[in-house]
């Protein structure tokens, strides 16, 4: 057997034998998620119970503006885009800039929210587009102007961008918590705050601590004074209104499968579905090809 037939059938067994890894591994990742959607309930935001849990709500920015998609400038929750230059063989792509939002965002469900953190979730978004152009975007400005090059075939530039839009029915499946948001801080920096906050006025700490007139605070009197400013801000401790707790939704440590969707839980488990058997077909065809091939080298 010429020496180039054996390398050609060596690449196609290697081909071949990656076919059925990620084909294994897709089958396995998919019918997983599937599982965990079809077997954790739906819950409220309001009685969900710590843990792995399953919300379903609408999409709602986490400030005042909601986040713009860079490279369309469309408003929306979560954004990811991808950016390729054009390779040398035909219809062929390089890898490119790839860039995922962090921020997180809200999940309202009737009259109360869950803020969710995207960060290593499987995203499936509202929208996804593609295209082709000419020029580099400026990612800081938008809209964005590409250079389209009608009349030509042939662009330099693939552009693919998702993103979740603001109010878009969303199906999540993650580990909730419930917290403050509040910063807690230790009784001793709260007492020291409080000597700086009346170290500003010298007058009225003279007043109030310089009980030998003597137009200065000696060691005996600062003492006196930090055991003033501890007795002030325990007592503010004790009227201070408590803050609200808030609930989040993180990806779990657990390994289970994190989930962002812009979908329902019904319309993505059957979606989940088809492509587990997808991944399963390429298992099988991989594997025969892989058979084939060894039974002709052998």
């Amino acid at each position: 057997m010429p020496v180039s037939t054996v390398q050609a059938q060596a690449g196609l067994l290697a081909l071949s034998l990656a076919g059925v890894g990620f084909g294994l591994y897709g089958f396995f990742h998919r019918w997983k998620q599937r599982r965990w959607l079809e077997e954790t309930p739906e819950s409220r935001v309001r009685s969900a119970a710590q843990g792995y849990a399953r919300l379903c709500g609408r999409a709602e920015p986490l400030g005042l503006k909601p986040l713009r998609a860079p490279l369309t400038g469309r408003p929306c929750v979560w954004w990811k885009y991808t950016i390729q230059s054009r390779d040398q063989r035909p219809n062929s792509w390089n890898g490119g800039q790839t860039e995922t939002s962090t921020e997180p965002f809200v999940l309202t469900d009737e009259a109360h929210s869950c803020v969710i953190d995207p960060q290593g979730a499987d995203v499936e978004p509202s929208e996804r587009r593609v295209w082709t152009g000419d020029s580099e975007p400026a990612l800081s400005t938008w809209p964005l102007r590409f250079g389209l090059g009608f009349g030509s075939s042939r662009h330099e530039n693939h552009y693919v961008e998702e993103i979740i839009l603001e109010n878009a029915q969303l199906s999540v499946l993650g580990d909730l918590r419930t917290g403050s948001t509040s910063v807690t801080h230790s009784l001793e920096d709260e007492v020291a705050a409080k000597l700086i906050e009346w170290k500003a006025d010298q007058a009225a700490l003279l007043a109030r601590f310089d009980a030998n007139h003597d137009g200065k605070i000696d060691p005996t009197e600062w003492e006196q004074a930090r055991a003033a400013a501890r007795v002030e801000v325990e007592r503010e401790r004790l009227t201070r209104p408590s803050e609200p707790a808030r609930t989040f939704l993180r990806k779990p440590s657990e390994g289970r499968p994190y989930l962002i969707a812009a979908l329902s839980p019904e319309k993505l488990a059957a979606k989940d579905g088809r492509r587990a058997i997808a991944a399963l077909a390429l298992t099988l065809v991989s594997l025969v090809a892989a058979c084939y091939v060894l039974a002709n080298l052998i």
